[in-house]
């Protein structure tokens, strides 16, 4: 009998028995069905699963990974991080004016000018490496390009260490050397190692990130209270030349490599495929600028109130004062906290659309400009909670495009990614420096006291 177009035959099972096969039968859904089918379809559904969970996840305003999703945080990775940080913090701040008067360098004269300048050498190699790591290392992958970096940073860090406070030798270029060396090895160093540890996983980066803002504290505030104690200066530096190699064996032993290492495209290729990854990055850039703008501007502050005392509530008044050295040290726990903490949270902060992504690095750049302004008010009261929020601000934009490159951004431009953020960075901190005095010219207008401006 014909049958009608469209309709299937069933052929009639027959009633011979099948031999008995020591691999398990495939459980068909359907007489159309094949194993393949099957396959799909089940890969299909889980999918379509792991998809609604994630939206719903999305929709509560969380990014909580599965369990089997993420690996175990490789903790140990914060002191690579760290390492690198304190001898980043040796250039800046209180250890640079403790290198100028090793040297014997005088306010006002011909070598002060000189080592204005070669101090401001540490930004302008970072500036080169952000993206010159991509040009002169293309052969050597990012986790060799870490290593190298590790070494240039150690030896920028001996050169005062050994040259300058033990060997005595007071040449005022070696400034520039030393400056130079370290700001081409954190250059390569933060946008390589950020995309190296990316096969470890998000908790692992959330941890790894808080060594920058660690490594600031162990120097600014534990180094300089030991040092306040009648430590010479010379052991910090020798302490930070030690922890190098140690985070340089770290990494070596831990950090991905081979098959589990992340492959990356040629930058040349990522910048022509820019399109796809770039116009998505643009808020970032904006809010990196702003952020070390704010960051490198604040000795502007820290020239603002004169030692060996700080008025608190009044500038123009002689009382209600603090010693110089101890408001400094709760100011840098401030800035630990406020920079410390906000990264943890913003790396886990869910940001699964374009909008909410906006809004998150809007919050923390109004951070950011709320702390300029109270700390233009110059009261010294107010300043804490003023670079506090600076650093809050700073951290959440740290987390919240470490979380966007490494899920929203292709996996090929990753390190492509991490290098033009880095490099806008260092534009908005070289404009920070120069205008450190102009800064603290504005601030100082009317307030005018006995230990301030």
């Amino acid at each position: 009998q014909e049958l009608p177009t469209g309709s299937r035959a069933v052929q009639p099972q027959s009633m011979t028995p099948e031999p008995t096969s020591m691999t398990p039968e495939p459980k068909f859904t359907g007489v159309a069905d094949s194993e393949a089918d099957v396959e799909t379809r089940a890969e299909t559904t889980d999918s379509i699963r792991e998809k609604d969970s994630d939206m719903k996840d999305a929709e509560m305003g969380l990014d909580i990974p599965a369990e089997t999703a993420e690996p175990a945080p490789t903790r140990i990775m914060l002191l690579v991080m760290l390492s690198m940080f304190q001898g980043y913090a040796s250039m800046v701040g209180p250890l640079q004016s403790a290198y100028k008067h090793e040297l014997g360098v005088k306010h006002g004269t011909a070598n002060a000018h000189v080592f204005t300048q070669a101090a401001v050498g540490v930004h302008y190699g970072k500036l080169i490496a952000r993206l010159g790591h991509n040009v002169f290392f293309a052969c050597l992958s990012p986790r060799t390009r870490v290593m190298i970096a590790m070494v240039f940073m150690f030896v920028g860090v001996l050169i005062p260490s050994l040259l300058v406070f033990t060997l005595k030798w007071h040449w005022v270029y070696s400034v520039f050397v030393a400056y130079m060396l370290s700001g081409l090895g954190l250059g390569i160093f933060e946008v390589t190692f950020l995309s190296v540890i990316t096969p470890l996983g998000r908790p692992t980066k959330s941890w790894a990130i808080v060594g920058a803002p660690a490594g600031f504290a162990t120097i600014n505030i534990l180094g300089l209270t030991l040092n306040s104690f009648s430590m010479p200066v010379v052991y910090i530096y020798w302490y930070i030349v030690a922890c190098l190699p140690f985070g340089f064996y770290i990494f070596w032993q831990f950090a991905p490599r081979d098959k589990t290492e992340l492959r990356t495209a040629n930058f040349g290729a990522s910048l022509r495929q820019a399109c796809s990854w770039m116009p998505k990055m643009i808020p970032f850039f904006v809010a990196q600028f702003l952020s070390h703008f704010a960051m490198e501007n604040w000795p502007a502050i820290f020239y603002m109130f004169h030692p060996p005392k700080v008025p608190l509530f009044d500038p123009k008044s002689d009382q209600h004062l603090m010693d110089w050295g101890q408001f400094f040290a709760i100011t840098y726990i401030f800035i630990f906290l406020g920079d410390s903490i906000s990264r943890r949270i913003a790396i886990y902060i869910s940001t699964p659309s374009v909008k909410k992504r906006l809004l998150f690095l809007s919050g923390a750049m109004l951070c950011i400009i709320a702390g300029l302004y109270l700390e233009s008010l110059a009261i010294a009261i107010l300043i804490p909670i003023a670079i506090f929020l600076i650093f809050w601000g700073n951290g959440t934009i740290y987390g919240l495009t470490a979380h966007h490159v490494d899920k929203h951004v292709p996996a090929e431009h990753n390190l492509a990614s991490y290098s033009c953020w880095c490099f806008i960075g260092d534009l908005g901190a070289i404009l920070g420096g120069i205008l450190v005095e102009n800064t603290h010219d504005l601030f100082c207008q009317g307030h005018k006291g006995p230990f301030e401006c």
